[in-house]
């Protein structure tokens, strides 16, 4: 087996069980049902917010060291702070039990990363990149859908859900991954701290220059390096970097590659999109559990069966199959992609406008389950795009960076909106509130959109004045 297979297998098989969790769907009802007995206010207000301030405050920490471990450690680490999260709320945990837990989750979370910057490091040849991350996306999304399927069936067939049981379970999917993470390859070298790059210290970083073809299907990425003869150029060799790395040295690079990567306006627009529309992802998976409890109190129904597991099973399913579909979809991003992610968020906003509406749950759920389809499909586009752009080396940085920026909007909406430091709402008006965040970004989208088109009929109109 060549050995970028064997790596995408590694990774792919560590992102399958990672996301073995099955108490995830059912978290909020969980702690609020007699085994915590919590109520929902604290869900929202006291444990899930810790969690948001957590993942934020380790998202660029958790970044800088695993590039300066080597990735492996921390993906190690990663399993174990799943499992200290899924022990923390066994048994009759106290308030503070659970927030601790949240604490080790945020790392959890944010760690993400490392497994995506492990298989770039360990992938020789940079061909793969934009394979193998489809590959490891793919595995992620099959084990959070087989893992809220699981938790479903056994919920119908126990006639209740078996909330400890299925904590049970997420704590042997977080030991599995924690001893898969051990037995994967070990990395010798990384894209900062322990790179094989020779290149210049006192050498700005050369322009890149973007070609579109005319149908815009391929993109190529051009470096252009150009230095004057009579210029001397300090090199350093991969002995010299690896025994002298500074961090100041780190920090150059991070800067080269950041100003590279966001050079191109075509590049920032969609990473704007891509980060402020993760940020509300991450609000809407978080508190979608929180709504479904909420409605049903406020039904006083007591005897509903909740379906949460295959709400988040077929909103994973679906949003794999349209991401896999828009992926094979030839169309010249370049032109429609600004309409494309326009229209979409401004659909995810009316979905999410009838989660606040409805009080019937299954409305509620086959909203929840359209919101996932119209999300993966945009993000396909848009993280494809990204990377036809981007060095490859600096896929880890985008991808580190965007979701730094998400999870900082993540945050300030459960500081402002949730608990309240800023507008006071219910978990219901916090949907209305997504919702117009969402229609408010695909308005910008389509404001882009009619610009372009504009620009284009007024550049092709110029043309055959010059032509005539």
């Amino acid at each position: 087996m060549k050995k970028w297979k064997k790596i995408s297998l590694f990774v792919c098989v560590f992102a399958f069980v990672r996301e073995l969790r099955p108490i995830e769907p059912f978290y909020a009802a969980y702690m609020t049902s007699p085994a915590i007995n919590i109520t929902l206010t604290q869900t929202s207000r006291d444990v899930y917010a810790v969690g948001a301030y957590s993942c934020f405050g380790l998202i660029i920490i958790v970044f800088l060291i695993t590039d300066y471990l080597k990735y492996k450690p921390v993906l190690i680490m990663d399993g174990i702070c799943g499992i200290i999260t899924y022990c923390n709320i066994v048994g009759h945990p106290s308030l503070l039990r659970l927030q601790i837990g949240q604490v080790f989750y945020g790392f959890f979370f944010s760690s993400e990363v490392a497994y995506f910057g492990y298989l770039y490091a360990m992938t020789d040849d940079k061909r793969y990149y934009q394979r193998i991350t489809g590959q490891a996306r793919a595995a992620c999304l099959s084990g959070k859908f087989l893992s809220s399927l699981f938790a479903q069936t056994v919920s119908l067939v126990n006639g209740s859900v078996p909330y400890v049981e299925l904590v049970y379970v997420s704590v042997f999917g977080m030991f599995f991954s924690a001893v898969w993470a051990f037995l994967m390859p070990d990395v010798t070298n990384s894209v900062y701290f322990h790179n094989e790059r020779s290149e210049s210290i006192e050498q700005p970083t050369p322009p890149v220059t973007n070609t579109t073809s005319s149908s815009g299907a391929s993109k190529t990425i051009e470096n252009i390096e150009s230095q004057p003869s009579n210029t001397k150029v300090a090199k350093i060799t991969n002995k010299e970097i690896n025994k002298n790395k500074s961090l100041g040295q780190v920090l150059l690079y991070l800067k080269k590659d950041f100003i590279r990567s966001y050079s191109d306006p075509y590049v920032i627009k969609l990473c704007l999109w891509w980060a402020f529309a993760f940020g509300a992802y991450v609000q809407v998976y978080t508190y979608i559990n929180v709504l479904y409890t909420y409605v049903l109190d406020l039904n006083e129904d007591s005897h509903f069966t909740l379906y949460n597991g295959a709400a988040e099973s077929l909103n994973t399913l679906i949003g794999a199959i349209a991401a896999y579909s828009i992926g094979k979809l030839e169309l010249n991003w370049f032109k429609v992609g600004d309409l494309f992610l326009g229209i979409g968020s401004i659909l995810a906003g009316i979905v999410l406008l009838g989660c606040f509406y409805t009080r019937t749950m299954w409305f509620i759920y086959a909203f929840y389950i359209i919101y996932g389809c119209l999300y993966q499909t945009m993000l396909t586009v848009a993280e494809s795009e990204v990377a036809k752009r981007l060095s490859r080396d600096s896929y880890g940085l985008v991808f580190g960076f965007n979701s730094f920026i998400a999870l900082f909007l993540h945050t300030l909406m459960t500081y402002g909106i949730v608990q309240g430091h800023i507008i006071s709402v219910s978990t219901i008006q916090q949907f209305l509130i997504y919702a117009v965040y969402y229609m408010a970004i695909g308005a910008v989208f389509l404001i882009f959109s009619i610009k372009n088109y504009f620009s284009s009929t007024t550049t092709a109109a110029n043309l055959i004045e010059c032509k005539q």
